[in-house]
C-alpha cells in the first residue's frame, strides 16, 4: 500500500473537527512557508497546551 493510499485510509476515519485540523495543516504546507505562526495558534496546538492536557503537565511540572 503506497502512503497516498495510506493517507487516505486515515482521512476516512478522522472526524469532522479532526478532518478539518488537518485540511488547515494540508493548506499551510502547501503554502511552502518556513514560519511556524500559523501552526502556534491552530486549535490543535492550543489543545496541547490546555490545563486539560495530562501529558502536557506531566512533562513540564516543576
Amino acid at each position: 500500500m503506497n502512503l497516498c493510499q495510506k493517507g487516505l485510509r486515515i482521512i476516512e476515519q478522522l472526524s469532522d473537527d479532526k478532518l478539518a485540523t488537518l485540511l488547515s495543516l494540508a493548506l499551510f504546507l502547501k503554502t511552502g512557508k518556513e514560519s511556524v505562526q500559523p501552526m502556534l495558534a491552530s486549535q490543535a496546538y492550543q489543545d496541547w497546551l490546555s490545563a486539560e492536557n495530562d501529558i502536557y503537565d506531566e512533562l513540564f511540572a516543576d
